[in-house]
């Protein structure tokens, strides 16, 4: 299978987020999808939103980093080098949800790229690779330059392929999730039961 090799900026439109955590008076009320939400989730749904915390944004902001479905959001910097460069699907469309500061929000050209298969994609040790080798700063914070972002080599197979791909991935952390929200009511059922028979 040919695989062409792309630069990032070339497929896709790059946004660096600088929303923080606080309420402004007189900004829009927003829910802020936050550098931990981005590292420990394989994709953002509705019901994950639901939990994310309150902020506010400015019109601007919200324009520029509301995530919508098909959009892939990465982590832009951290303490670690191996925490940069985590990506998540943004797997629903939302109302006044932001992207908040330390990511990158990344809006593929749909006729190029698929957007689950470049979540996937990023998951690769190629790329975490080159996430490593890229990174600059030492011992207190890590970060991804702009030009590092916008150079990320992206290998793409035809579009039936890509969309084949980031389905099945997809398909799979969904049963992932779900066994773990059936692990976490087994773990709950079994501390009431050892509560009311042992407390």
């Amino acid at each position: 299978m040919e695989l062409k090799k792309y630069k990032l900026a070339d497929i896709a439109k790059i946004e660096i987020s600088g929303v923080d955590k606080k309420t402004i008076e007189g900004e829009t009320p927003v829910r802020l999808c936050n550098f931990v939400d981005v590292y420990y989730n394989w994709a953002i749904t509705k019901d994950k939103a639901k939990r994310f915390m309150i902020a506010s944004a400015k019109q601007s902001e919200i324009d520029r980093f509301s995530i919508g479905k098909g959009m892939v959001a990465i982590t832009k910097d951290s303490e670690t080098k191996y925490d940069i460069g985590v990506a998540t699907y943004i797997a629903d469309n939302f109302d006044n949800v932001v992207l908040g500061y330390h990511c990158a929000l990344i809006t593929p050209n749909p006729t190029i790229v698929d957007g689950k298969y470049l979540n996937a994609f990023m998951h690769t040790q190629y790329i975490q690779k080159y996430f490593e080798n890229n990174a600059s700063g030492s011992g207190q914070r890590y970060t991804l330059s702009n030009d590092t972002i916008s150079n990320i080599p992206v290998l793409l197979p035809p579009m039936e392929v890509q969309r084949t791909i980031g389905k099945l991935l997809a398909d799979l952390d969904r049963k992932i999730e779900l066994n773990r929200q059936i692990n976490d009511n087994l773990e709950a059922m079994a501390k009431q039961l050892y509560n009311y028979w042992f407390v």
